[in-house]
């Protein structure tokens, strides 16, 4: 006779009604069903005489199990509870094969519960325990029965077997269901993390999975990447160099490269990092490569040079400034010379060294703002006449911007001193100068005006007439290695360092642009030296 398990089907989930189904096509077909699934007397009969014996049996498990498993004693009375529910939920179903809520419990607290958290053998080596113990006390009680003992032990037996059988699948199923979810959490740990990750066939270098960061950065989808050679992922030259890591890898189990870049579908270069490492997970052995993106690495290290190199170039055009100097002291003084031999004579003469000792004054004053440039400054704050430092700024930067067709005005007011750092104030005023110009490449205007604001500031305006910016960029102007630049035209720290520079001495800055129409930046610094030194104090 075939069981339906119809309160199975109707009351839990049908994975579990065809798990009973299979082992109960197994046991028939080993020959082990010799009792049919479907209630009886002699089911009945049994059923009533473990029920009785229980508490005999429960109470002299609990003292075996308890020891044999470190169990302290004072949990013993709840471990009596716990197993004698379990036995009457198996004596029911024992009674009446259809009432399976044994088997559902079992199989959740296999996957779940406390008895996961342990070997299969511990629980398997207890429910024996119970079968022994029971067994035992169904050949005291039928003693003088042979036969009628026999047939319920027949039974008996039989209702064991198929719990062991339930139990073994129960425990085999919840690893298998483990290690799905681990290997679902180590897929998703993989298309999260922030590099691209491919899985490399060991014998042939191929692709054969690559995470969802790789699929972005490529611009390949998984089923295109899969097939390719690692080293196809690599610019022409530099595949040999990728194929030697791959096997060198496969010599040693690891290997890495910093020199490298991948090759987009587009041919965009990506400098990486990439760490190559055997993998050996169950039967598969891969070698797998992670590759980091170190594209603000690699801008850092090429700003840090250029900044390296200007400072260099700083130090060296201070230090010509500074010879220059005293050649130019020796011509002053042989043009002064000559103004007195000539003087009242011919006005031709006199005109020339006038103009030439008005362009040495020139001369001069551009050394010395170059000289003040260079000079580092040991104090955070001073007083600084703004107006001065920006014609200052403006004469250094002179040529820059009469070959560059942009036209200056300046609207200056008295706006007094501010308690600042010079330099750091001009390295504010050569950045939106610098950037004010190169947003005009065709030439055009560039208005500075300085004003007094309310509250005891200052305000500070540069307005060009320059490309513009777009209003979706605006918000991220001030960020870091954010720029508008073509490529090799910025490094997106200028404004970056602009912004830090006014919010460290406590004042604003605000961005208004039009594209095609030009861009205006306002800031507002505090003015009057007492209140911002007595503050600084």
């Amino acid at each position: 006779m075939h069981t339906t398990y119809m309160n199975v089907e109707s009351g839990h989930d049908e994975a579990l009604a065809a798990h009973l189904q299979r082992i109960e096509r197994y046991m028939r077909g080993c020959a082990l069903l010799r009792f049919p699934h479907a209630r009886s007397p002699l089911r009945d009969e049994l059923a009533q005489v473990l029920q009785e014996t229980l508490p005999d049996v429960v109470g002299t498990w609990v003292g075996h199990v308890g020891r044999a498993f470190a169990i302290p004693e004072s949990h013993w009375p709840a471990l009596s509870t716990d197993i004698t529910e379990a036995v009457r939920r198996w004596i029911r179903h024992i009674a009446d094969p259809e009432d399976c809520d044994t088997y559902v419990f079992l199989r959740s607290h296999a996957r779940r519960g406390f008895i996961s958290k342990f070997p299969a053998s511990r629980f398997l080596s207890a429910q024996i325990k119970v079968f022994q113990l029971m067994g035992n006390t169904l050949r005291r009680r039928y003693a003088g029965d042979r036969a009628r003992r026999a047939e319920l032990l027949a039974l008996f037996e039989q209702e064991c077997d198929e719990r062991i059988l339930h139990i073994t699948d129960f425990f085999v199923e919840a690893r298998e269901e483990e290690l799905r979810e681990q290997e679902a959490t180590y897929r998703r740990s993989i298309d999260n993390a922030p590099a691209a990750i491919f899985k490399i066939g060991w014998e042939d270098g191929a692709v054969q999975a690559a995470n969802f960061v790789a699929e972005h950065s490529l611009g390949y989808t998984s089923e295109e990447l899969c097939g390719m050679k690692s080293w196809d992922l690599h610019p022409p030259g530099e595949r040999e160099a990728a194929r030697r890591l791959w096997e060198e890898t496969r010599v040693r189990g690891n290997a890495s490269r910093d020199d490298l870049h991948l090759r987009t579908r587009s041919a965009t270069l990506i400098p990486i990092f990439i760490n190559s490492g055997a993998i050996e997970y169950g039967e598969q052995h891969f070698i797998q490569q992670i590759c980091v993106d170190i594209s603000d690495r690699k801008r850092l290290e090429d700003q840090l040079i250029q900044s390296e190199k200007m400072a260099a170039i700083g130090q060296l055009a201070a230090g010509i400034a500074h010879e220059i100097r005293n050649p130019l002291g020796i011509i002053m003084n042989v043009l002064y010379d000559l103004s007195e031999i000539v003087e009242g004579g011919n006005p031709e003469v006199r005109e020339d060294l006038q103009i030439a000792k008005e362009e040495m004054d020139r001369v001069q004053a551009i050394i010395n703002n170059l000289l003040e440039f260079s000079r580092e400054s040991k104090v955070d704050r001073e007083p600084v006449d703004v107006n001065d430092l920006l014609r200052k700024t403006l004469l250094l930067m002179s040529k820059h911007i009469q070959s560059s067709d942009v036209q200056v005005l300046t609207d200056f007011a008295d706006i007094g001193l501010c308690s600042a750092n010079q330099n750091a104030l001009r390295q504010i005023f050569l950045n939106l100068i610098t950037n004010a110009v190169q947003a005009m490449p065709h030439g055009g205007e560039l208005r500075i005006r300085t004003a007094r604001a309310a509250d005891n500031r200052m305000r500070l305006e540069f307005q060009d007439t320059g490309i513009g910016v777009p209003e979706h960029q605006l918000k991220d102007i001030f960020n870091p290695f954010f720029t508008t630049k073509s490529p090799g035209q910025g490094t997106g720290l200028g404004l970056s360092v602009v912004h830090s520079v006014v919010r460290r001495y406590h004042g604003d800055i605000q961005v208004r642009s039009t594209p095609n129409l030009g861009t205006t930046f306002t800031i507002e610094l505090p003015c009057g030296c007492e209140g911002s030194e007595a503050a600084a104090v």
